[in-house]
């Protein structure tokens, strides 16, 4: 296992090896080698056949040399392909697996509470952080409130006004569900 020390690497000028990508590496323990492995992913451009990577071509493009780190890079790469954040090719050619990352992958919001929040949401169209609270009985309103942060990030809602809240001292935002079919499909349906 990987400490989170700081990774030594040599980066002097005459190390072929010293690229940006390494000298980044340089000072991010273990838990920043994921974030660094999706900025060199999301930045490949051309075809899909043109932006599929193995794992030696990712290490080598950030400068890991073979060993521990290497082992770290599989590690990230098998937790991508978990959260759906890569997809995965054999190249029977070359008898080799290979990975492409996408692009339109978003975090999924899933669990219990948020399939009732969803619901209430659903069922509303227009709604406030407050009705969402009441419909779906939550004490805790601060969860609500970064859920609705989250989907008004990733498109799914709007803010359309807003009104005074109940108890008369100032106002909340009133939201409204942008596409309900697309709501429905891709948060309110059971994931297999």
């Amino acid at each position: 296992m990987m400490s989170s020390k700081i990774i030594s690497r040599d980066c002097s000028p005459n190390n072929p090896n010293g690229a940006i990508g390494n000298r980044a590496l340089q000072k991010i323990p273990k838990t920043g080698v994921a974030k660094i492995m999706r900025e060199w992913m999301k930045a490949r451009t051309g075809t899909k056949a043109q932006r599929r990577f193995t794992i030696e071509q990712i290490c080598d493009a950030l400068g890991i040399k073979p060993g521990v780190q290497h082992q770290a890079v599989a590690n990230a790469l098998s937790d991508f392909m978990r959260r759906k954040e890569i997809e995965t090719y054999f190249n029977k050619k070359h008898n080799r697996r290979q990975f492409l990352y996408v692009h339109d992958w978003h975090k999924e919001l899933r669990g219990k509470i948020n399939r009732k929040l969803f619901k209430a949401m659903y069922v509303s169209q227009d709604f406030s952080v407050t009705d969402i609270k009441r419909l779906s009985g939550l004490a805790d309103r601060n969860w609500i409130d970064k859920v609705v942060r989250k989907l008004k990030k990733d498109g799914y809602i709007q803010q359309i006004q807003r009104r005074l809240c109940a108890h008369g001292a100032g106002a909340e935002a009133v939201w409204h569900v942008v596409n309900r079919d697309k709501f429905n499909t891709e948060l309110m349906r059971e994931k297999k």
